[in-house]
């Protein structure tokens, strides 16, 4: 894994994409698979394994995050982020139980941030992730 410092430059850098792809979901300009692949760079880069992440249930992925019960904020926001966009996508998509599945992950990672926690000014805090996801779980008209 990747220093906190690393990551948080990392999640820095990328808050624009992370922001644009965000978009690009809402407005259905993006395929899945350029989606998949723009994620996995991202994690990648990061040192995150997200394929792993998603075979985990939310309990377990935070042990996996945090082994030894210590948080590292802009890992696990990336993490989480990540697995956001992925439950943003296979909403979009119709796959409710995916999305289900990768919100849950999402905000129980989310959930463990201090909810004000953020990479930067820019980008969503924990907080108001959470409360997004818990929104979202509610049925679409």
């Amino acid at each position: 894994m990747y220093s906190r410092d690393y990551v948080l430059r990392l999640i820095e850098r990328f808050g624009r994409m992370l922001i644009a792809l965000r978009n690009r979901i809402l407005r259905r300009e993006i395929t899945a698979e350029e989606l998949r692949r723009e994620i996995h760079d991202i994690a990648q880069q990061a040192g995150l394994d997200r394929d792993l992440a998603r075979r985990l249930d939310p309990q377990m992925l935070l042990m996996w995050l945090s082994p030894t019960g210590e948080i590292d904020e802009p890992k696990f926001w990336l993490m989480a982020e990540l697995l956001y966009l992925e439950g943003m996508d296979a909403r979009e998509a119709g796959a409710g139980d995916a999305a289900r599945a990768d919100f849950a992950r999402a905000r129980a990672i989310f959930a463990r941030l201090p909810s004000d926690w953020r990479p930067a000014g820019n980008l969503a805090s924990a907080g108001e992730r959470c409360e997004e996801i818990e929104q979202l779980f509610e049925p679409r008209p």
